[in-house]
């Protein structure tokens, strides 16, 4: 018999089906279409409805959790959704133990126990009782409808067989690690040195983990183990899970999920990302010990450290496999998640991220209308401080942060492939036998014999010195990566009115060697297996021209997909920040100030360990000390890393910076400088609410990304028999079309069955 779930088909979208949509060019502002967007948060899904139903409300930047409002939704005629593919939900546990410091017992310490979680779960249960059918069971990190699961596909169906549900057999094993540790089982209740062991389940509030979270108190009660189930919204639950020390023992296990903000082409850096310390800079990322077998194949994914495509699948196999042995998260539904909005409201909206993609700031509109006031609804908004290094990463933040800062490209949301924002072009060479191609129209790719790396070009920054060291003679790359960034230097506007320089680019690529370096004022633990990872197949960079800026990397690092090698060299070799600068350079001058006096640290994982405040750009404690730091960079012309970056500005230039700086932040009341769309108007951080206003100096029209508004999603059939009998043909009829005429074969990158 055959399952017609595991027909899979990866598709590879025309963007020729994008038509351009024509306005009178007198009516097109400059900057978005919208005057204004004001971010609200707290309100429950009953109350949104409401809202939205009656105009107070123009969309809902979270997915929506309650099915039966979703059926209203569907009915009313000033409604619509849309859906996506790329939130999922987890489990995470503390991998600390056997003991807290505190003395309290951590059973999740143990890999066996966690890899147990697996089958003691129900995902069938959960997708149709508590996510009401909103979803589909999930038990690898990446995300099932992206391409990459597709390729691993036969591993995928392996896994959930060895996996699948077995309560037995999961308290068989739990329990026998269990005695292994010390644990004793008396009466029916698990203990540990004479006292019962509780377990803390960190549960989230707002969505359907609230369910879930007490879905699995339940089980861990039935396998006798006390639970204290501690219910707390994302921004309670994040300074425990994330930014607490785990070896405090504040929690065990926590709700977890995620969101995929654009449609993900290559996720072999997933498991890097998801289970070891090269993920994030933050204390949980740091507790977590590896299978040397498994850190070193995640990392040579993450790195792009491997030769043929072939190599490349059989470590991502492997990784599936000894991901589901470590198990740190107990991955557990891919979503199918409804975004809601007024019908009266046009938006470029991401198959995987919904509004999670900044396209949708580019392209958001009252319709037929320019101008207006949008008013955007939020579970929660500024959750955690904002710093340009290492401050939030929470999707709330995010959404409001996108619509603030560049980067160089934004990333089609129908096909995840990178299409230029900041950048004009790239040229590619890439030693022959490299297994890489593209497909698009801004990237010229060649493939020669050998890539040597010019003697002039940088390959790494000395701290001592303060100036950047020149690669050895004789060193090769596997590719040669050339962008050119137009003619930014002296003509891009900030917010603040200040226009972009040399020391923009310069800081943002020196800050990461600084924080990873022990000799460094401002080093971070935190960030180093981040940059390791990332840093290691890098060769060199040297900038050819300044007018256009024009910056070309050397680089080790491949992949199938060459848009994809851009994408790692232009925007992941800056660690914390993308290589396009974020803001002016004195906007990170005075945070690198705070950190080098031991006031501020731009990560929580340091601010933890030295008792600090962890750096917020918005508010608290910090601004205090930042408006300090200001004033005296006014006074000194202090400029960070040395003569190295104030070669590149004369005093005149570094004292308008800083007044420019001063004056936004008289006028704001915060430092949050950008060079998108819209800027940061008004911000309340205690009362969680933002307000971004249109900035009318930007360099684009608002109908720039137009095209991009309705998605050109095929649709499919497949037809096939009720049995195939082995060793005899079969006809399996698979049909894809768009807008009535058939799909061309050679957008179709495979079929799987």
């Amino acid at each position: 018999m055959v399952n017609k779930k595991n027909v899979i088909v990866i598709l590879t979208l025309l963007m020729s089906f994008l038509l351009p949509i024509a306005f009178a060019q007198e009516e097109v502002p400059y900057g978005p279409w919208v005057d204004e967007i004001r971010f609200e948060s707290g309100f429950e899904e009953p109350i949104l409805f409401e809202k939205l139903k009656n105009g107070e409300m123009h969309l809902y930047v979270k997915d929506w959790t309650d099915v039966e409002l979703l059926e209203q939704i569907k009915e009313s005629p000033d409604l619509g959704y849309s859906t996506s593919f790329g939130l999922f939900y987890e489990l995470t546990s503390n991998p600390v133990g056997p003991e807290f410091d505190n003395g309290e017992f951590n059973p999740f310490s143990n890999r066996k126990i966690r890899e147990a979680l697996n089958m003691l779960v129900d995902r069938d249960y959960i997708v149709d009782e508590l996510m009401k059918g909103l979803a589909k069971p999930k038990i690898l990190p990446i995300v099932s409808a992206f391409p990459d699961y597709g390729r691993i596909a036969e591993t995928g169906v392996l896994l959930e067989s060895k996996y699948k549900l077995n309560p037995e057999k999961a308290k068989e094993i739990i329990f026998e690690e269990l005695e292994k540790m010390g644990a004793v089982n008396v009466g029916g209740k698990w203990q540990y040195k004479g006292e019962d062991i509780t377990l803390k389940m960190l549960i989230r509030t707002e969505d359907q983990r609230l369910e879930i979270g007490d879905y699995v108190s339940d089980l861990m009660e039935d396998l006798g183990f006390e639970t204290d189930r501690m219910y707390r919204t994302s921004a309670e639950a994040a300074p425990l899970w994330l930014f607490g020390e785990p070896a405090d023992g504040e929690w065990h296990m926590y709700t977890g999920g995620w969101i995929s903000t654009v449609i993900s082409r290559d996720d072999a850096d997933v498991f890097a990302y998801m289970y070891t310390d090269m993920g994030l800079p933050f204390p949980l990322y740091m507790a977590y010990e590896n299978d040397p077998k498994f850190y070193e194949a995640a990392r040579k994914l993450d790195s792009g450290d491997w030769d043929t495509w072939e190599e490349r699948m059989e470590l991502m196999h492997l990784c599936s496999n000894l991901a589901l042995e470590d198990s740190g998260r107990v991955f557990l539904v891919d979503q199918l998640s409804p975004f809601v909005k007024r019908e009266d409201v046009e938006l470029a909206f991401d198959l995987s991220g919904g509004f999670a993609n900044p396209i949708w700031a580019y392209t958001v509109r009252l319709k037929d209308q320019v101008g207006g006031v949008l008013t955007a609804g939020s579970a929660e908004i500024l959750v955690q401080p904002w710093n340009p290094e290492a401050g939030t990463n929470w999707l709330y933040d995010m959404i409001v942060q996108r619509a603030i800062f560049e980067t160089e490209a934004l990333y089609n949301p129908y096909t995840g492939l990178p299409m230029p924002l900041r950048f004009e072009s790239a040229t590619m060479e890439v030693e022959k036998g490299v297994p890489t191609s593209s497909s698009s129209d801004w990237l010229s790719l060649s493939f020669v014999d050998k890539v040597e790396v010019p003697t002039d070009a940088w390959s790494k920054w000395d701290v001592t010195k303060k100036e950047f060291i020149n690669v050895s003679p004789g060193t090769t790359a596997k590719c040669k990566v050339a962008i050119n960034y137009g003619d930014v230097i002296g003509k891009l506007k900030y917010h603040d009115g200040e226009i972009m320089n040399m020391a923009d680019w310069l800081i943002n690529m020196i800050i990461d060697f600084e924080q990873a370096d022990p000799e460094s004022a401002i080093y971070d633990e935190s960030s180093v297996p981040e940059f390791e990872s990332e840093m290691g197949p890098m060769k060199g960079m040297r900038i050819v021209s300044e007018h256009p800026l024009i910056i070309e990397y050397y680089t080790d690092y491949i992949t199938r997909e060459a848009e994809f090698i851009w994408d790692f060299v232009s925007d992941r070799v800056g660690i914390n920040t993308p290589r396009f600068p974020s803001g002016p350079w004195t906007k990170h001058a005075i945070g690198i100030m705070a950190e080098e006096k031991g006031l501020l640290a731009f990560s929580a994982d340091k601010a933890e360990e030295l008792n600090i405040e962890w750096m917020n750009y918005l508010g608290g404690a910090s601004t205090a000390i930042l408006d300090d730091m200001l004033d005296e960079a006014i006074e000194t012309n202090y400029v960070p890393f040395g003569d190295f970056v104030k070669s590149y500005l004369t005093d005149e230039e570094i004292s308008t910076g800083y007044q420019k700086l001063r004056d936004w932040w008289d006028e704001k009341g915060h430092v949050i400088v950008g060079s998108g769309p819209f800027y940061l108007d008004q911000v309340d951080f205690v009362g969680h609410s933002a307000v971004v206003k249109a900035f009318r100096d930007y360099d684009y029209k608002a109908d720039r990304w137009s095209a991009l508004a309705e998605p050109p999603i095929p649709e499919s059939s497949v037809d096939i028999p009720e049995n195939i009998l082995p060793g005899l043909g079969s006809v399996i009829d698979y049909t894809i079309s768009y807008q009535g005429s058939p799909y061309p074969n050679d957008k179709i990158e495979l079929t799987k069955f």
